[in-house]
């Protein structure tokens, strides 16, 4: 018997409407729903797909939308594959004319005035970064420390951007992002957004409160836990 699926919010259907690689590791799926034509999306926000696992068991998995068409209710959905978990699979196969359950969008983050933004975070905050980044206005300076396994796993973002290669080391420690991090200085003022693996990103933000970011500008969102996979790149711990 598989679980019941208990929904805390309404559900919406959406379509597949293209799918198409723009790394090794990533895909963007784009989805289109009538019930987000006219909604404003805000940077970082996420939706929460229904998907099914391979016994059958109703699993939930989020994703960070990427960009967000109004006027057409769509929504790009760039998904990390990762190995064999409900969402990798989804972000793998997802096809076109295929349909999907999803619940959201939703996201706490804002984005608010500041001489400087520091985005820290690993491959799984990729879209959240690239679309915060994009929001900015001109006149406030971003940095992004992004850790990725190589050359081969970076994508677009605006500003300054440093990249930290694992080069096949394990991810989900905070020891690259740190050093890489050391280099940045930081501004009176700054406001900073950790994304990542949860314990790492906590880790960060302790390094950059004694650097004199206050604790109230920082935004830390956990997207996977070392240990479990399964989630990288989906839902976030609670």
């Amino acid at each position: 018997m598989t679980a019941p699926l208990v929904r805390r919010s309404p559900a919406h259907r959406a379509r597949v409407v293209a799918a198409v690689s723009l790394t090794p590791r990533m895909r963007r799926v784009t989805v289109q729903c009538d019930d987000l034509i006219g909604v404003a999306i805000r940077p970082s926000q996420d939706v929460e797909l229904l998907l099914r696992e391979a016994a059958g068991r109703r699993v939930k998995r989020r994703y960070t939308i990427r960009t967000a068409r109004p006027g057409s209710g769509e929504l790009d959905l760039d998904v990390l594959l990762h190995g064999a978990g409900a969402g990798s699979l989804w972000g793998e196969t997802a096809q076109p004319g295929d349909e999907v359950e999803f619940q959201g969008p939703r996201g706490k983050l804002e984005l608010r005035p500041a001489p400087f933004h520091l985005l820290v975070g690993d491959e799984s905050a990729l879209p959240a970064i690239a679309a915060i980044a994009e929001a900015l206005p001109a006149s406030e300076r971003s940095v992004a420390v992004v850790e990725v396994d190589g050359p081969a796993d970076e994508l677009p973002v605006a500003g300054d951007v440093r990249w930290v290669h694992r080069e096949g080391g394990a991810p989900g420690t905070p020891d690259l992002l740190r050093a890489a991090l050391r280099e940045v200085p930081i501004p009176a003022g700054a406001r900073g957004y950790l994304m990542g693996e949860s314990r790492s990103m906590i880790s960060l933000r302790a390094d950059l409160e004694e650097r004199g970011v206050e604790h109230d500008a920082l935004f830390v969102k956990g997207y996977w836990n070392i240990g479990r996979p399964d989630r990288l790149a989906g839902r976030p711990p609670r």
